[in-house]
């Protein structure tokens, strides 16, 4: 009996051992407004695009970075800032300041364009000191577009619909005329023209999960799909 009861309370204290490891390790931040932005720049200007790890809890927690890859047009100028401090360029890896309580991370990326429209993908990895095994990647997916497109309105959506492998594209009117599908690295997988009505791709020969489609003409449209 005395042996069943010390080989309970191994058990116990093994369990407890297990789920304080457990809690210790678990990320307490969150990115927002997600790990994944999908925006707009503007010609001749800075535009902004803030990725911040929010922290909620009580303790003081330390981010370090790193480039992942970037693909973006020639003339574009971008860079990033974090936290502490704001760089001329996309810096290869680097460490913020300690997040103190009330506080939070920030990586931010800032992009002008200049006169050259195209889509950039930025992709960082980012982790807490603490734990340095899970690693989150931040994407950017960022396209260019001249100021007076800003203002054309369209309540006629793209709808896109995924199925075995294929991506259905239906268009109402003629504001898209081209269809790209990018990996995450920026690489172009397909470049075709849309036509009336429905345009279908295979997605068969690509091994990525997460592709990302855009769509061009007088209008843009950018999103982010999942290869299954």
């Amino acid at each position: 009996m005395l042996y069943i009861n010390q080989l309970k309370r191994s058990i116990t204290l093994i369990v407890v051992f297990i789920t304080t490891v457990s809690v210790s390790f678990a990320q307490s931040y969150y990115h927002s407004p997600n790990d994944t932005i999908i925006g707009t720049a503007i010609y001749e200007d800075v535009s902004v695009f803030n990725i911040t790890q929010v922290h909620p809890t009580a303790d003081t927690i330390s981010f370090r970075w790193k480039k992942y890859s970037v693909a973006i047009p020639a003339t574009w100028e971008a860079s990033i800032c974090d936290n502490g401090n704001c760089y001329t360029t996309l810096k290869d890896s680097g460490t913020m300041a300690t997040i103190v309580t009330g506080d939070n991370g920030l990586m931010s990326l800032h992009v002008n364009p200049h006169l050259q429209s195209g889509t950039g993908i930025i992709r960082y990895s980012i982790f807490a000191t603490n734990t340095p095994s899970q690693v989150d990647t931040l994407t950017w997916i960022i396209t260019a577009i001249a100021p007076n497109a800003v203002i054309e309105v369209s309540t006629l959506q793209p709808e896109i619909i995924i199925y075995n492998k294929r991506i259905a594209i239906k268009t109402l009117n003629d504001e898209y005329s081209q269809v790209i599908l990018h990996d995450l690295n920026g690489k172009v997988l397909c470049h075709k023209d849309i036509q009336a009505g429905q345009t279908s791709i295979s997605t068969q020969e690509y091994p990525t999960e997460v592709l990302i489609l855009q769509l061009t003409g007088k209008r843009n449209f950018i999103t982010k799909i999942f290869n299954y």
